[in-house]
């Protein structure tokens, strides 16, 4: 096997017995790093280190190689469609990668390649910030090009995770329906003081007292006012109230007794005399 020193000098091809001798006696270990060369290439150093080595290594990002994308249109897409198509080239600039935008002509179509080149311009002003056209519009055939590449220092778009979307959704719609009950007890609310403001107009144009009108009267289960008479409630058979100990009786018999009382009074007076 071919062996490699921990200074990464080369120690030429040793047999498996006295690589390991010399592994140990460097305090180090012999570590196969390239198994499917010929002769298979082995390393001394540490083995903790091999490995820290290689974790890094794994856990490192990943740099995507450039591809050339491409994105098609026609001379007679919509604003709606080619705001797309921008969408799709604007995540692929962001990502690294070169952008192809190929407008095809078909028929008739030739015969305008102003329109073509309108609809190029159209792509290459809403990119213009984030990317710059690389030579001139060319047509060949039916096909009109134009090859645009992303600026220096592009972030790529965030990921929209399907969870977060869902949970934002649902907090959209709670908001919106506490919105609506709120804005429905304002109405409800200017409503009823409306119609107080109505009912206090009327009455202070009538003369009455527009405290009063606001006040909601007693009703019965019918809905009618319920009138009391306290004059007829007093002209009662009750001749007397009782308070405490003490007894009052009705007004009008009092006098009649206490004339009686008088009369017996004076009678008594006079057989005694």
């Amino acid at each position: 096997m071919r062996v490699i020193s921990e200074s990464n000098d080369q120690l030429g091809v040793l047999n498996t017995r006295d690589a390991v001798n010399l592994a140990r006696e460097k305090g180090y270990d012999l570590i196969l790093v390239a198994p499917n060369a010929q002769p298979p290439v082995c390393r001394i150093m540490d083995y903790g280190k091999f490995k820290y080595e290689m974790s890094k290594k794994k856990k490192a990002p990943k740099v995507a190689a450039n591809e050339l994308k491409m994105v098609r249109l026609h001379p007679r897409t919509g604003p709606h469609d080619r705001d797309i198509l921008v969408r799709h080239a604007e995540r692929f600039l962001r990502e690294g990668h070169k952008v192809r935008v190929v407008c095809q002509f078909k028929g008739r179509e030739n015969a305008y390649p102003e329109l073509g080149r309108a609809q190029m311009d159209s792509i290459a002003k809403a990119l213009d910030e984030i990317s710059a056209v690389e030579g001139p519009i060319n047509k060949q055939g039916r096909d009109m090009t134009m090859m645009i590449s992303p600026k220096a220092g592009l972030k790529p778009l965030p990921k929209i995770v399907k969870s977060q979307t869902k949970n934002q959704t649902k907090i959209a719609e709670q908001e919106a329906e506490e919105a609506r009950q709120i804005a429905e007890d304002a109405a409800f609310a200017a409503e009823q003081a409306k119609l107080a403001q109505e009912a206090i107009d009327e009455a202070v144009a009538a003369g009455e007292d527009p405290i009063a009108a606001t006040e909601v009267g007693d009703e019965t289960e019918d809905g009618e006012d319920v009138e009391i008479d306290v004059d007829d409630e007093l002209d009662g058979d009750t001749d007397a109230v009782e308070i405490g100990d003490a007894e009052v009786e009705a007004p009008g018999e009092t006098d009649d007794l206490s004339d009686e009382a008088v009369q017996e009074e004076g009678e008594t007076a006079a057989t005694t005399s």
